[in-house]
């Protein structure tokens, strides 16, 4: 008894120390979280190096064909033989399985256990592929792996041709004096299982809420056949304000003799095939194996401009005669456009010379690549174009960010296409230097490594009309990205980057990015110092940076505010697929709004369709940011309850998207009505959120934002209602008309006697004959949380 008394009078006196001396403990707390998870000691291998095939002669931007004909593609996308095996060069004796390519391991026929994770079952995997080679010779066949994982070597005919290590990097081989030509040909590609089949200091991706690493041929695989002179690379760059082109076009002589060449241009729009200028064409001397860059302009006649709104394409011919004799040609598609951000006065992000205001939302891919659900969805391209489409652009969208992951090269295609301006975002999210079981981490990543990639990642993509900006990182403490940056971005001089750490940014009108998640209750760890209620949302300036914690915070520093911001994350309430449960960290966040409920499914789709719809305007409305991105879009959306036994990750989701159907792509109901308010171009948010501002029977001057994200401008109609959760009128203010110019955000107070009741739901509506259909805010007063559905009255209920 006494020693349970001395525990308990322990107890006491630790908790009276706790509470004493709370802030000093916190304050130890979070120096060790800094200091200890914080920092990336230079690693011992950062100018580690190791021999890659990249390409160099054929294989940027071969996954399609656009119309070469001089050019020999031989697609090896289909149905591929597997088996797993060493990570040696001891090959299978038999291949027992069938895979598709592209595509990831996990759908192979029959099924492998355990794939993505470590596992005694196997070290690496080995695709075979047979094909017959064209009858006509070449003087050089290459093949181009566009993506693969993780860690390649290739044999043709039993001959090793080389190896790669890159998980997002093109690769490529010369089969020149492997290939049988008229014959069949046995080609063999051996892959590791998961990221550590690779040395530690390549950068294979990291992520702290990845738990699968899929091992793959996850991007499109052709044969390239041309003549000895080729057409390594072509750079397109517009330029509207001279209507011109620049086309800088790598040629590469790979003979051992000096060739004679003429390299013609020819600019056509891409869907009409019409010819948009005079052809030009350029002559030289190559060297025996010398590669040079040839630069010529074109000039277009009132070209039309590439935007979201308006994704107009070009294209361009590129044509190579070797002594008279045609060697290779190239047909590159891109957008007559400009992205531009400025800093200092008048900051901001500008489409073709205009201010342009972004909103939208992340796909993170790889992710998604873990769901239970995936399957083959990620290389349909019907599904992705209708995941572009659909829901985006009725969502009022016109940017997304890949969140933590290129995609496969088609993903930028059918962008281009659509009209989104892309982010493209490396796969690192780092926030901490510690290595999580099963996760991947930079430490120990090569500078070196690091740059080769983002040099074959910006060449191979920097075509796309869609990207609108690079992006080095997200949420990261590791300078490694922020240094590799320096190293590549003098490869294209027309975008902006954003090295994705909380560092200064590296460019002079470069963005900064932040994720104020002010409802996480992650508390300092994040962005907010204590567990906010609904009413502090009143007392935020919303003039960034808006995040301060030792681990996520945006950078600060001199100069900062000078530069344009993004707020790319902001809700943090996940829910699964089936609605039933918030994901493991987003609990604590559906607590601090609806403090002490139970919530049931449809009251939690309830919390965050309206939260989130209504938050996304409440950030819109003081023009603090230049865009704003919901997440997310696309990701792993998995309860523990619901993942199959045969399914080898078993971890639920982090975070998660709004599908209830991912493969029919079917929006959670409640979320897809709200969304297009929210992002409406011409848009309208309640701007009080403290109930006691709204007083029962009196008359209240109610700020409302109004905002303009486009350049036509006129009269607008407010309206104000005041409802029960029934959707009966209450009260009602008198309609005004007012003035709204173009990109103009403004907050204005309209007056409304409020009903003497204690709980409604006040109602903005905003309408003009400009504008395609009404769009509304609301806000809940007085109801017991905010989960509690309310439907619309009958004059609002539009769609």
């Amino acid at each position: 008894m006494k020693i349970l008394k001395g525990i308990m009078l322990g107890i006491v006196c630790l908790a009276v120390l706790g509470f004493l001396f709370k802030a000093p403990i916190i304050g130890a707390f979070r120096a060790h979280i800094i200091s200890t998870f914080g920092e990336f000691p230079e690693t011992e291998f950062k100018y580690k190096e190791i021999p890659g095939s990249y390409a160099d002669t054929v294989c940027n931007n071969s996954h399609t064909n656009y119309g070469e004909t001089v050019r020999n593609t031989q697609s090896l996308d289909g149905t591929w033989a597997i088996e797993q095996g060493s990570l040696s060069d001891q090959m299978p004796n038999e291949f027992s399985r069938s895979v598709q390519v592209p595509g990831f391991v996990s759908e192979a026929v029959p099924a492998f256990v355990d794939v993505g994770v470590q596992s005694d079952e196997r070290d690496a995997f080995w695709y075979k592929k047979t094909f017959t080679a064209p009858e006509q010779e070449f003087a050089q066949s290459h093949l181009c792996l566009e993506k693969a994982k993780y860690g390649v070597k290739v044999w043709l005919n039993g001959k090793a041709l080389g190896e790669h290590f890159g998980a997002y990097s093109v690769s490529e081989y010369d089969l020149s004096q492997a290939i049988k030509y008229g014959q069949e040909n046995e080609l063999i590609v051996r892959i590791g299982s998961e990221y550590s089949s690779v040395p530690e200091f390549i950068p294979v991706g990291a992520d702290l809420e990845k738990r699968g690493w899929f091992p793959g041929l996850w991007d499109s695989v052709s044969l390239v056949h041309t003549g000895a002179t080729t057409i390594v690379r072509t750079k397109v760059e517009p330029d509207i304000d001279t209507n011109q082109v620049k086309v800088l076009t790598t040629v590469k002589n790979s003979s051992n003799q000096s060739v004679e060449i003429s390299l013609g241009q020819q600019v056509s729009e891409w869907q009409s095939k019409i010819v948009s200028a005079m052809p030009v064409e350029t002559t030289l001397t190559l060297k025996p194996q010398e590669t040079t860059v040839v630069e010529q302009l074109i000039t277009l006649e009132s070209p039309n401009l590439w935007s979201p709104e308006s994704p107009f394409l070009y294209s361009v011919k590129a044509h190579i005669k070797e002594n008279g004799v045609d060697s290779d040609d190239r047909v590159t598609r891109f957008g007559m456009r400009k992205f531009e951000w400025k800093s200092g006065e008048g900051k901001g992000f500008f489409l073709n010379n205009k201010r342009y205001y972004l909103r939208g939302s992340n796909i993170a891919l790889h992710r998604f690549f873990e769901d239970q659900d995936r399957k083959a969805l990620p290389w349909d391209r019907e599904w992705v174009h209708k995941l572009y489409s659909g829901h985006m652009k009725d969502f009022n969208w016109n940017t997304f960010r890949f969140h933590n992951g290129r995609a496969p090269n088609f993903w930028y295609d059918l962008a281009d296409e659509v009209g989104l301006i892309v982010v493209d975002e490396y796969h690192i999210f780092a926030p901490i230097n510690r290595l999580v079981e099963g996760r991947a981490n930079s430490l120990n990543w090569s500078l070196t490594e690091l740059e080769k990639e983002y040099t074959s990642w910006v060449q191979e993509n920097w075509n796309h009309a869609s990207i609108g900006w690079w992006d080095a990182s997200n949420e990261t403490h590791n300078p490694l990205p922020y240094e590799a940056v320096s190293l590549v971005r003098h490869l294209d001089p027309t975008r902006a980057w954003d090295a994705g750490s909380y560092r200064a940014p590296n460019g002079p009108n470069d963005p900064l990015e932040e994720h104020p998640y002010k409802f996480s209750g992650a508390h300092f760890l994040n962005s907010t110092k204590v567990d906010h209620e609904l009413k502090d949302l009143d007392d935020f300036s919303r003039i960034p940076p808006m995040t301060n914690g030792p681990i996520f915070r945006t950078f600060d520093g001199e100069g900062a505010r000078e530069h344009p911001y993004i707020n790319n994350e902001y809700g943090w309430l996940w829910l699964t697929r089936d609605g039933s449960d918030p994901t493991e960290i987003s609990g604590i966040a559906f607590d601090l709004l609806a403090p002490g409920v139970d919530l049931t499914p449809e009251q939690r789709r309830e919390v965050y369709a309206y939260f989130i719809s209504e938050l996304t305007g409440y950030w819109r409305a003081k023009r603090g940011y230049a865009g704003i991105k919901h997440f997310v879009y696309l990701s792993k959306c998995s309860d523990k309850d619901t993942i199959p036994e045969d399914w080898a990750l078993k971890e639920p989701s982090v975070t998660c998207d709004n599908f209830v159907d991912v493969k029919n792509l079917t929006m959670e109901p409640k979320w897809q009505f709200w969304a297009p308010h929210a992002f409406a171009p011409v848009g309208i948010n309640i701007d009080r959120w403290n109930d006691e501002f709204y007083s029962p029977g009196r008359k209240v001057p109610v700020p409302v934002a109004l905002i303009n994200d486009t350049y036509e401008g006129g009269l607008v109609t407010v309206t104000l209602i005041a409802a029960d959760k029934n959707g009966k009128v209450l009260s009602k203010a008198i309609k005004e008309n007012v003035s709204l110019a173009a990109l103009e955000a403004r907050t204005q107070s309209f007056d409304i006697h409020l009903p003497k009741a204690n709980e409604f739901v006040l109602y903005a509506q905003l309408s003009a004959d400009w504008i395609k259909t009404p769009v509304l805010s609301r806000r809940k007063i007085g109801l017991e949380h905010i989960g509690i559905e309310t439907k619309l009255p009958a004059e609002f209920a539009v769609n």
